[in-house]
């Protein structure tokens, strides 16, 4: 893996991140909206419902607080040689690649990275974030992931080992 550059960190996560983040939960909402009107006027016209409407209808009323909460939760996610630079496009942190926990990525849905940290952060134990480019879509992992997890690995075999005490000799007197 490429060192990163340590004046201009690497952005890891997709151009298409915010659209996602807002975009995709604002445009579910607007498909509700409508639908709830389209709802309310069949209503007035009297006419029997099928029970499969009604199984439809609570099947995406509870489908869109998890669709929004797993879009909203994405963050933009950049490398430097030592960090990694996270936003939420309001507010940016650091977090040293030492305090990585583990990197993996989703199974279901977004296919997004996860990051979970030693220590808690601004944004929690856990971020999630879309990678740039996805080379082999039937791979287990994302190539980003191997590289983050080599990154931390290096961070964690350079940060200098914790002093210890210097252990007390007992003699043995025989």
């Amino acid at each position: 893996m490429r060192a990163p550059d340590p004046i201009r960190p690497r952005v890891l996560s997709a151009g298409h991140t915010p659209l996602i983040k807002w975009g995709l939960p604002g445009l579910i909402l607007v498909e509700g909206i409508s639908f709830v009107i389209g709802w309310v006027r069949l209503l007035q016209t009297d006419e029997p419902v099928a029970p499969a409407v009604y199984a439809y209808v609570a099947i995406c009323a509870a489908l869109f607080p998890v669709a929004a909460w797993a879009c909203l939760g994405l963050k933009r996610v950049a490398l430097t040689a030592s960090s990694l630079l996270i936003s939420n496009f309001r507010r940016e942190i650091a977090v040293p690649l030492r305090d990585v926990a583990s990197v993996g990525r989703t199974v279901l849905g977004l296919n997004a990275v996860v990051i979970d940290f030693a220590r808690d952060t601004a944004f929690g134990r856990r971020i999630k974030f879309l990678p740039r480019r996805r080379f082999l879509w039937f791979a287990w992992t994302h190539p980003i992931v191997d590289r983050l997890r080599d990154a931390v690995a290096a961070a964690k075999e350079a940060e200098p080992a914790e002093p210890t005490a210097p252990r007390a000799r007992t003699q043995v007197s025989g």
